[in-house]
C-alpha cells in the first residue's frame, strides 16, 4: 500500500494529526523531499520507530506514541508513527517474557487507522498478565479504544483522552487524478462523495465503525453504550480529572508514581496495589516520619484497649483479665463476656458441692387423712373438743362435777 492509498481507508484520529498526515502524503505526492531533520524536530519523535520494548525491574513498558497505522510503511518510518503490526508483535512478547510480571501501555497519540484497532484491544483486554495504560499525552480515538482495554487507565492531570468516533478523508481537490472505469455490475465499488448516495453511503460506513467503537468502550470500562455516548465526548476529548469524574479513567499520576507502586512504595498521590514488599524496617528506612506518627497511634490505641479491658474486672478473675490484657487483641466488650461465663461456671461448681455435703432430709410425721380432716383449728373447734373431753371423763368417774372434769382434761 502506498502512501496515497492510506487516505482511502478509515481512520480514527484527531483532525489536527489527520491534517499532518494530509501534508505529508501531498509532499511525497507532489515529488517534494521532506527534510527529515526538519520533521523529526517538529513532531519531536524518534526518527527510526524500533518499537523497543523497555524493562523497568518486572515491568515491560511499551510505548504508544504518534499515529497509528496498521502496518509499518515509510510513513511510519519519517513521521515517528505507531505500527499496529510491531505493537501487537513486542506486546505479545512481554506478555511471553517470564520475566516480565506487567505490562505498561505509555500512550501518547492522537489515534490512527481504525482497521486492527479492535482486534489489537481485544488482545489487551484477554492479556493473561496485567496490563495497564498510562496517558503520558493524549489517548485519542483509536489510542483511547486501546487505553479502554487495559485493566487500569491512569492519565497525568494534563493529559486527554477521548475523541470517539471514526473519520472517512476524501480528498476532491485533485482534478488531474487518475481517471477510473467502474464495473457496472460494481455501481457501490466507488461511491461518489460529491453525491447523496455517495455520501449516505461512507457515512453508513464510518457509523457501523463507530459503533463497533462505542460497543468496546463501553464493555471495557463496564458501562452501557448509553453512557459513552452521553457522558464520554460525544468526538470531544476531556482531561483527566474529568475523564476520572465520568468514568474514562480510573486514577491520576505519573507514570514515575505508577511504576513505583509495584514496588511496593508509595510516591506522590498514587498507592501501592503490592503491599507485599512493606514492612517495619522498610517503613522505617524510606518514611521514618510516617514509622514514628503509626508507633504513637499504635500505642494510644494500645492503652484504650488494656484500660477497657481492665474496667470489667470482677473481683475472683483477676487471671482472666491479665490473659486478655496480655493478648493484644481482647476487647473489653469481649472480656465482658469471657468473665460472664467464668463466673457462671464458678457459681454452678459451688452450688454441686454444696448439694454435696448437705445431710439427708428428716423424714416428717404426718396425721391420716381422716384425723387431718376432722381437725378444726378454729377457736371455736377448740372449745367444743375440750368440752366433748370433759363429758366423757364425766361419764367415766360419776360423781365428778364439770369443771373438775374440764380441769382434768386440761392438765
Amino acid at each position: 500500500m502506498n502512501l496515497i492509498d492510506l487516505l482511502s481507508q478509515p481512520w480514527a484520529i484527531t483532525r489536527a494529526a489527520m491534517m499532518q498526515v494530509h501534508d505529508i502524503v501531498d509532499r511525497h505526492a507532489r515529488g517534494e523531499a521532506i527534510d527529515i531533520d526538519a520533521l523529526e524536530a517538529r513532531l519531536g519523535r524518534p526518527l527510526r520507530n524500533t518499537r523497543a520494548v523497555t524493562l523497568r525491574g518486572d515491568t515491560a513498558i511499551v510505548p504508544v506514541t504518534g499515529p497509528i497505522m496498521r502496518y509499518a510503511n515509510l510513513l511510519t518510518e519519517i513521521s515517528g508513527a505507531t505500527s499496529l503490526q510491531l505493537l501487537a508483535r513486542d506486546f505479545a512478547a512481554a506478555q511471553d517474557d517470564p520475566a516480565v510480571a506487567r505490562v505498561v501501555l505509555v500512550l501518547d497519540t492522537p489515534g490512527g487507522q481504525a482497521s486492527g484497532i479492535a482486534e489489537f484491544a481485544q488482545q489487551v483486554r484477554i492479556a493473561k498478565k496485567p496490563t495497564i495504560a498510562y496517558v503520558d499525552n493524549a489517548a485519542c480515538s483509536a489510542g483511547y479504544w486501546i487505553a479502554a482495554a487495559a485493566d487500569r487507565l491512569v492519565m497525568a492531570k494534563s493529559a486527554v483522552v477521548g475523541s470517539i468516533g471514526t473519520v472517512l478523508s476524501v480528498d476532491r481537490s485533485r482534478d488531474d487524478g487518475p481517471v477510473e472505469i467502474v464495473s457496472s455490475q460494481s455501481p457501490h465499488k466507488r461511491p461518489d462523495v460529491t453525491t447523496d448516495a455517495g455520501r449516505a453511503q461512507l457515512q453508513t460506513l464510518v457509523d457501523q465503525l463507530a459503533q463497533v467503537f462505542v460497543d468496546d468502550v463501553a464493555a471495557y470500562r463496564g458501562v452501557d453504550a448509553a453512557d459513552v455516548l452521553e457522558k464520554f465526548g460525544g468526538g470531544a476529548v476531556k482531561i483527566a480529572s474529568d475523564a476520572v469524574a465520568v468514568g474514562m479513567a480510573d486514577e491520576i499520576g505519573t507514570l514515575e508514581t505508577l511504576l513505583a507502586s509495584f514496588d511496593g512504595r508509595r510516591t506522590g498521590g498514587l498507592m501501592t496495589t503490592d503491599t507485599t514488599a512493606l514492612t517495619l524496617d522498610t517503613l522505617r528506612a524510606n518514611h521514618p516520619q510516617i514509622y514514628q506518627a503509626a508507633l504513637a497511634e499504635g500505642a494510644r490505641a494500645e492503652l484504650a484497649r488494656v484500660l477497657e479491658v481492665q474496667a470489667q474486672l470482677v473481683p475472683g478473675h483477676e487471671a482472666l483479665v491479665a490473659e486478655c490484657v496480655s493478648d493484644g487483641k481482647t476487647t473489653g466488650p469481649q472480656t465482658a463476656v469471657r468473665i460472664l461465663a467464668a463466673e457462671k461456671a464458678q457459681r454452678a461448681a459451688m452450688l454441686e458441692k454444696i448439694r454435696g455435703k448437705a445431710a439427708p432430709p428428716v423424714p416428717h410425721a404426718t396425721a391420716s387423712q381422716q384425723e387431718s380432716d376432722d381437725v378444726d383449728e378454729t377457736p371455736s373447734g377448740s372449745r367444743q373438743r375440750l368440752h366433748a373431753k370433759a363429758k366423757a371423763h364425766q361419764a367415766a368417774h360419776p360423781g365428778c362435777s364439770y369443771f373438775d372434769a374440764i380441769a382434768a382434761v386440761a392438765a
